[in-house]
């Protein structure tokens, strides 16, 4: 009997405890690039350390720009994975800066969970024939951007934020869009899927 009763107490606790998302750093471009940067088509590279759903990414304060990219036309290219990117500073150090070049950051599905991202000053992001200067986000992608800016980005259609499809929804809350440039959508550009600005935290 206490044998039993031992391990039927180690089987609750097992049960019971929470399994704490893995908390990753990353303070320049390439180890944050070979974090998240999961795209495996053969148009494009993957990087050689991705999270886990659910991790948590701390970015160091200053800029992350250059190479690696995950394609000719992004740096920052994610597929059916979510994790929350946290800018370790004060609300907007932590710059992703696309060099009037690239697309910051595709997001092509969430795996159903919901991808977070704090703090960041998304920068001078370019698709100007395209969608999404700084984010492009689809194929039923959840994505919560808390806090963020979004600048001078440019694009075809939606120069801070591209959103599309069906199921992609994305909530926006106390983000700055600030000079960013479209065809159509300075700073957003919606196209079947469900975007809300909110002047508040989330809750």
């Amino acid at each position: 009997k206490p044998r039993f009763f031992k391990l039927a107490f180690l089987f609750i606790v097992l049960v019971a405890t929470p399994i704490l998302a893995t908390v990753h750093y990353a303070n320049n471009h390439p180890v944050l690039w070979n974090l998240i940067s999961n795209c495996a088509e053969s148009w494009c590279t993957t990087g050689n350390n991705i999270v886990d759903n659910g991790d948590d990414v701390a970015l160091g304060v200053g800029t992350l720009s250059g190479s690696p990219f995950a394609s000719s036309t992004v740096v920052y290219y994610t597929i059916g994975i979510y994790f929350s990117l946290i800018c370790s500073g004060t609300p907007h150090t932590c710059i992703f800066d696309g060099l009037n070049s690239h697309r910051l950051m595709t997001i092509t599905g969430t795996g159903g969970g919901t991808m977070t991202l704090a703090g960041i000053h998304f920068k001078d992001g370019y698709a100007i024939n395209s969608y999404g200067g700084a984010l492009y986000i689809g194929s039923s992608a959840l994505v919560s951007v808390q806090g963020c800016k979004l600048s001078s980005n440019q694009a075809g259609y939606g120069g801070g934020i591209a959103a599309w499809n069906s199921g992609t929804t994305v909530n926006a809350y106390t983000t700055i869009f600030d000079g960013n440039t479209a065809t159509d959508g300075d700073d957003i550009y919606v196209s079947g899927a469900s975007v809300t600005v909110h002047s508040t935290c989330p809750p």
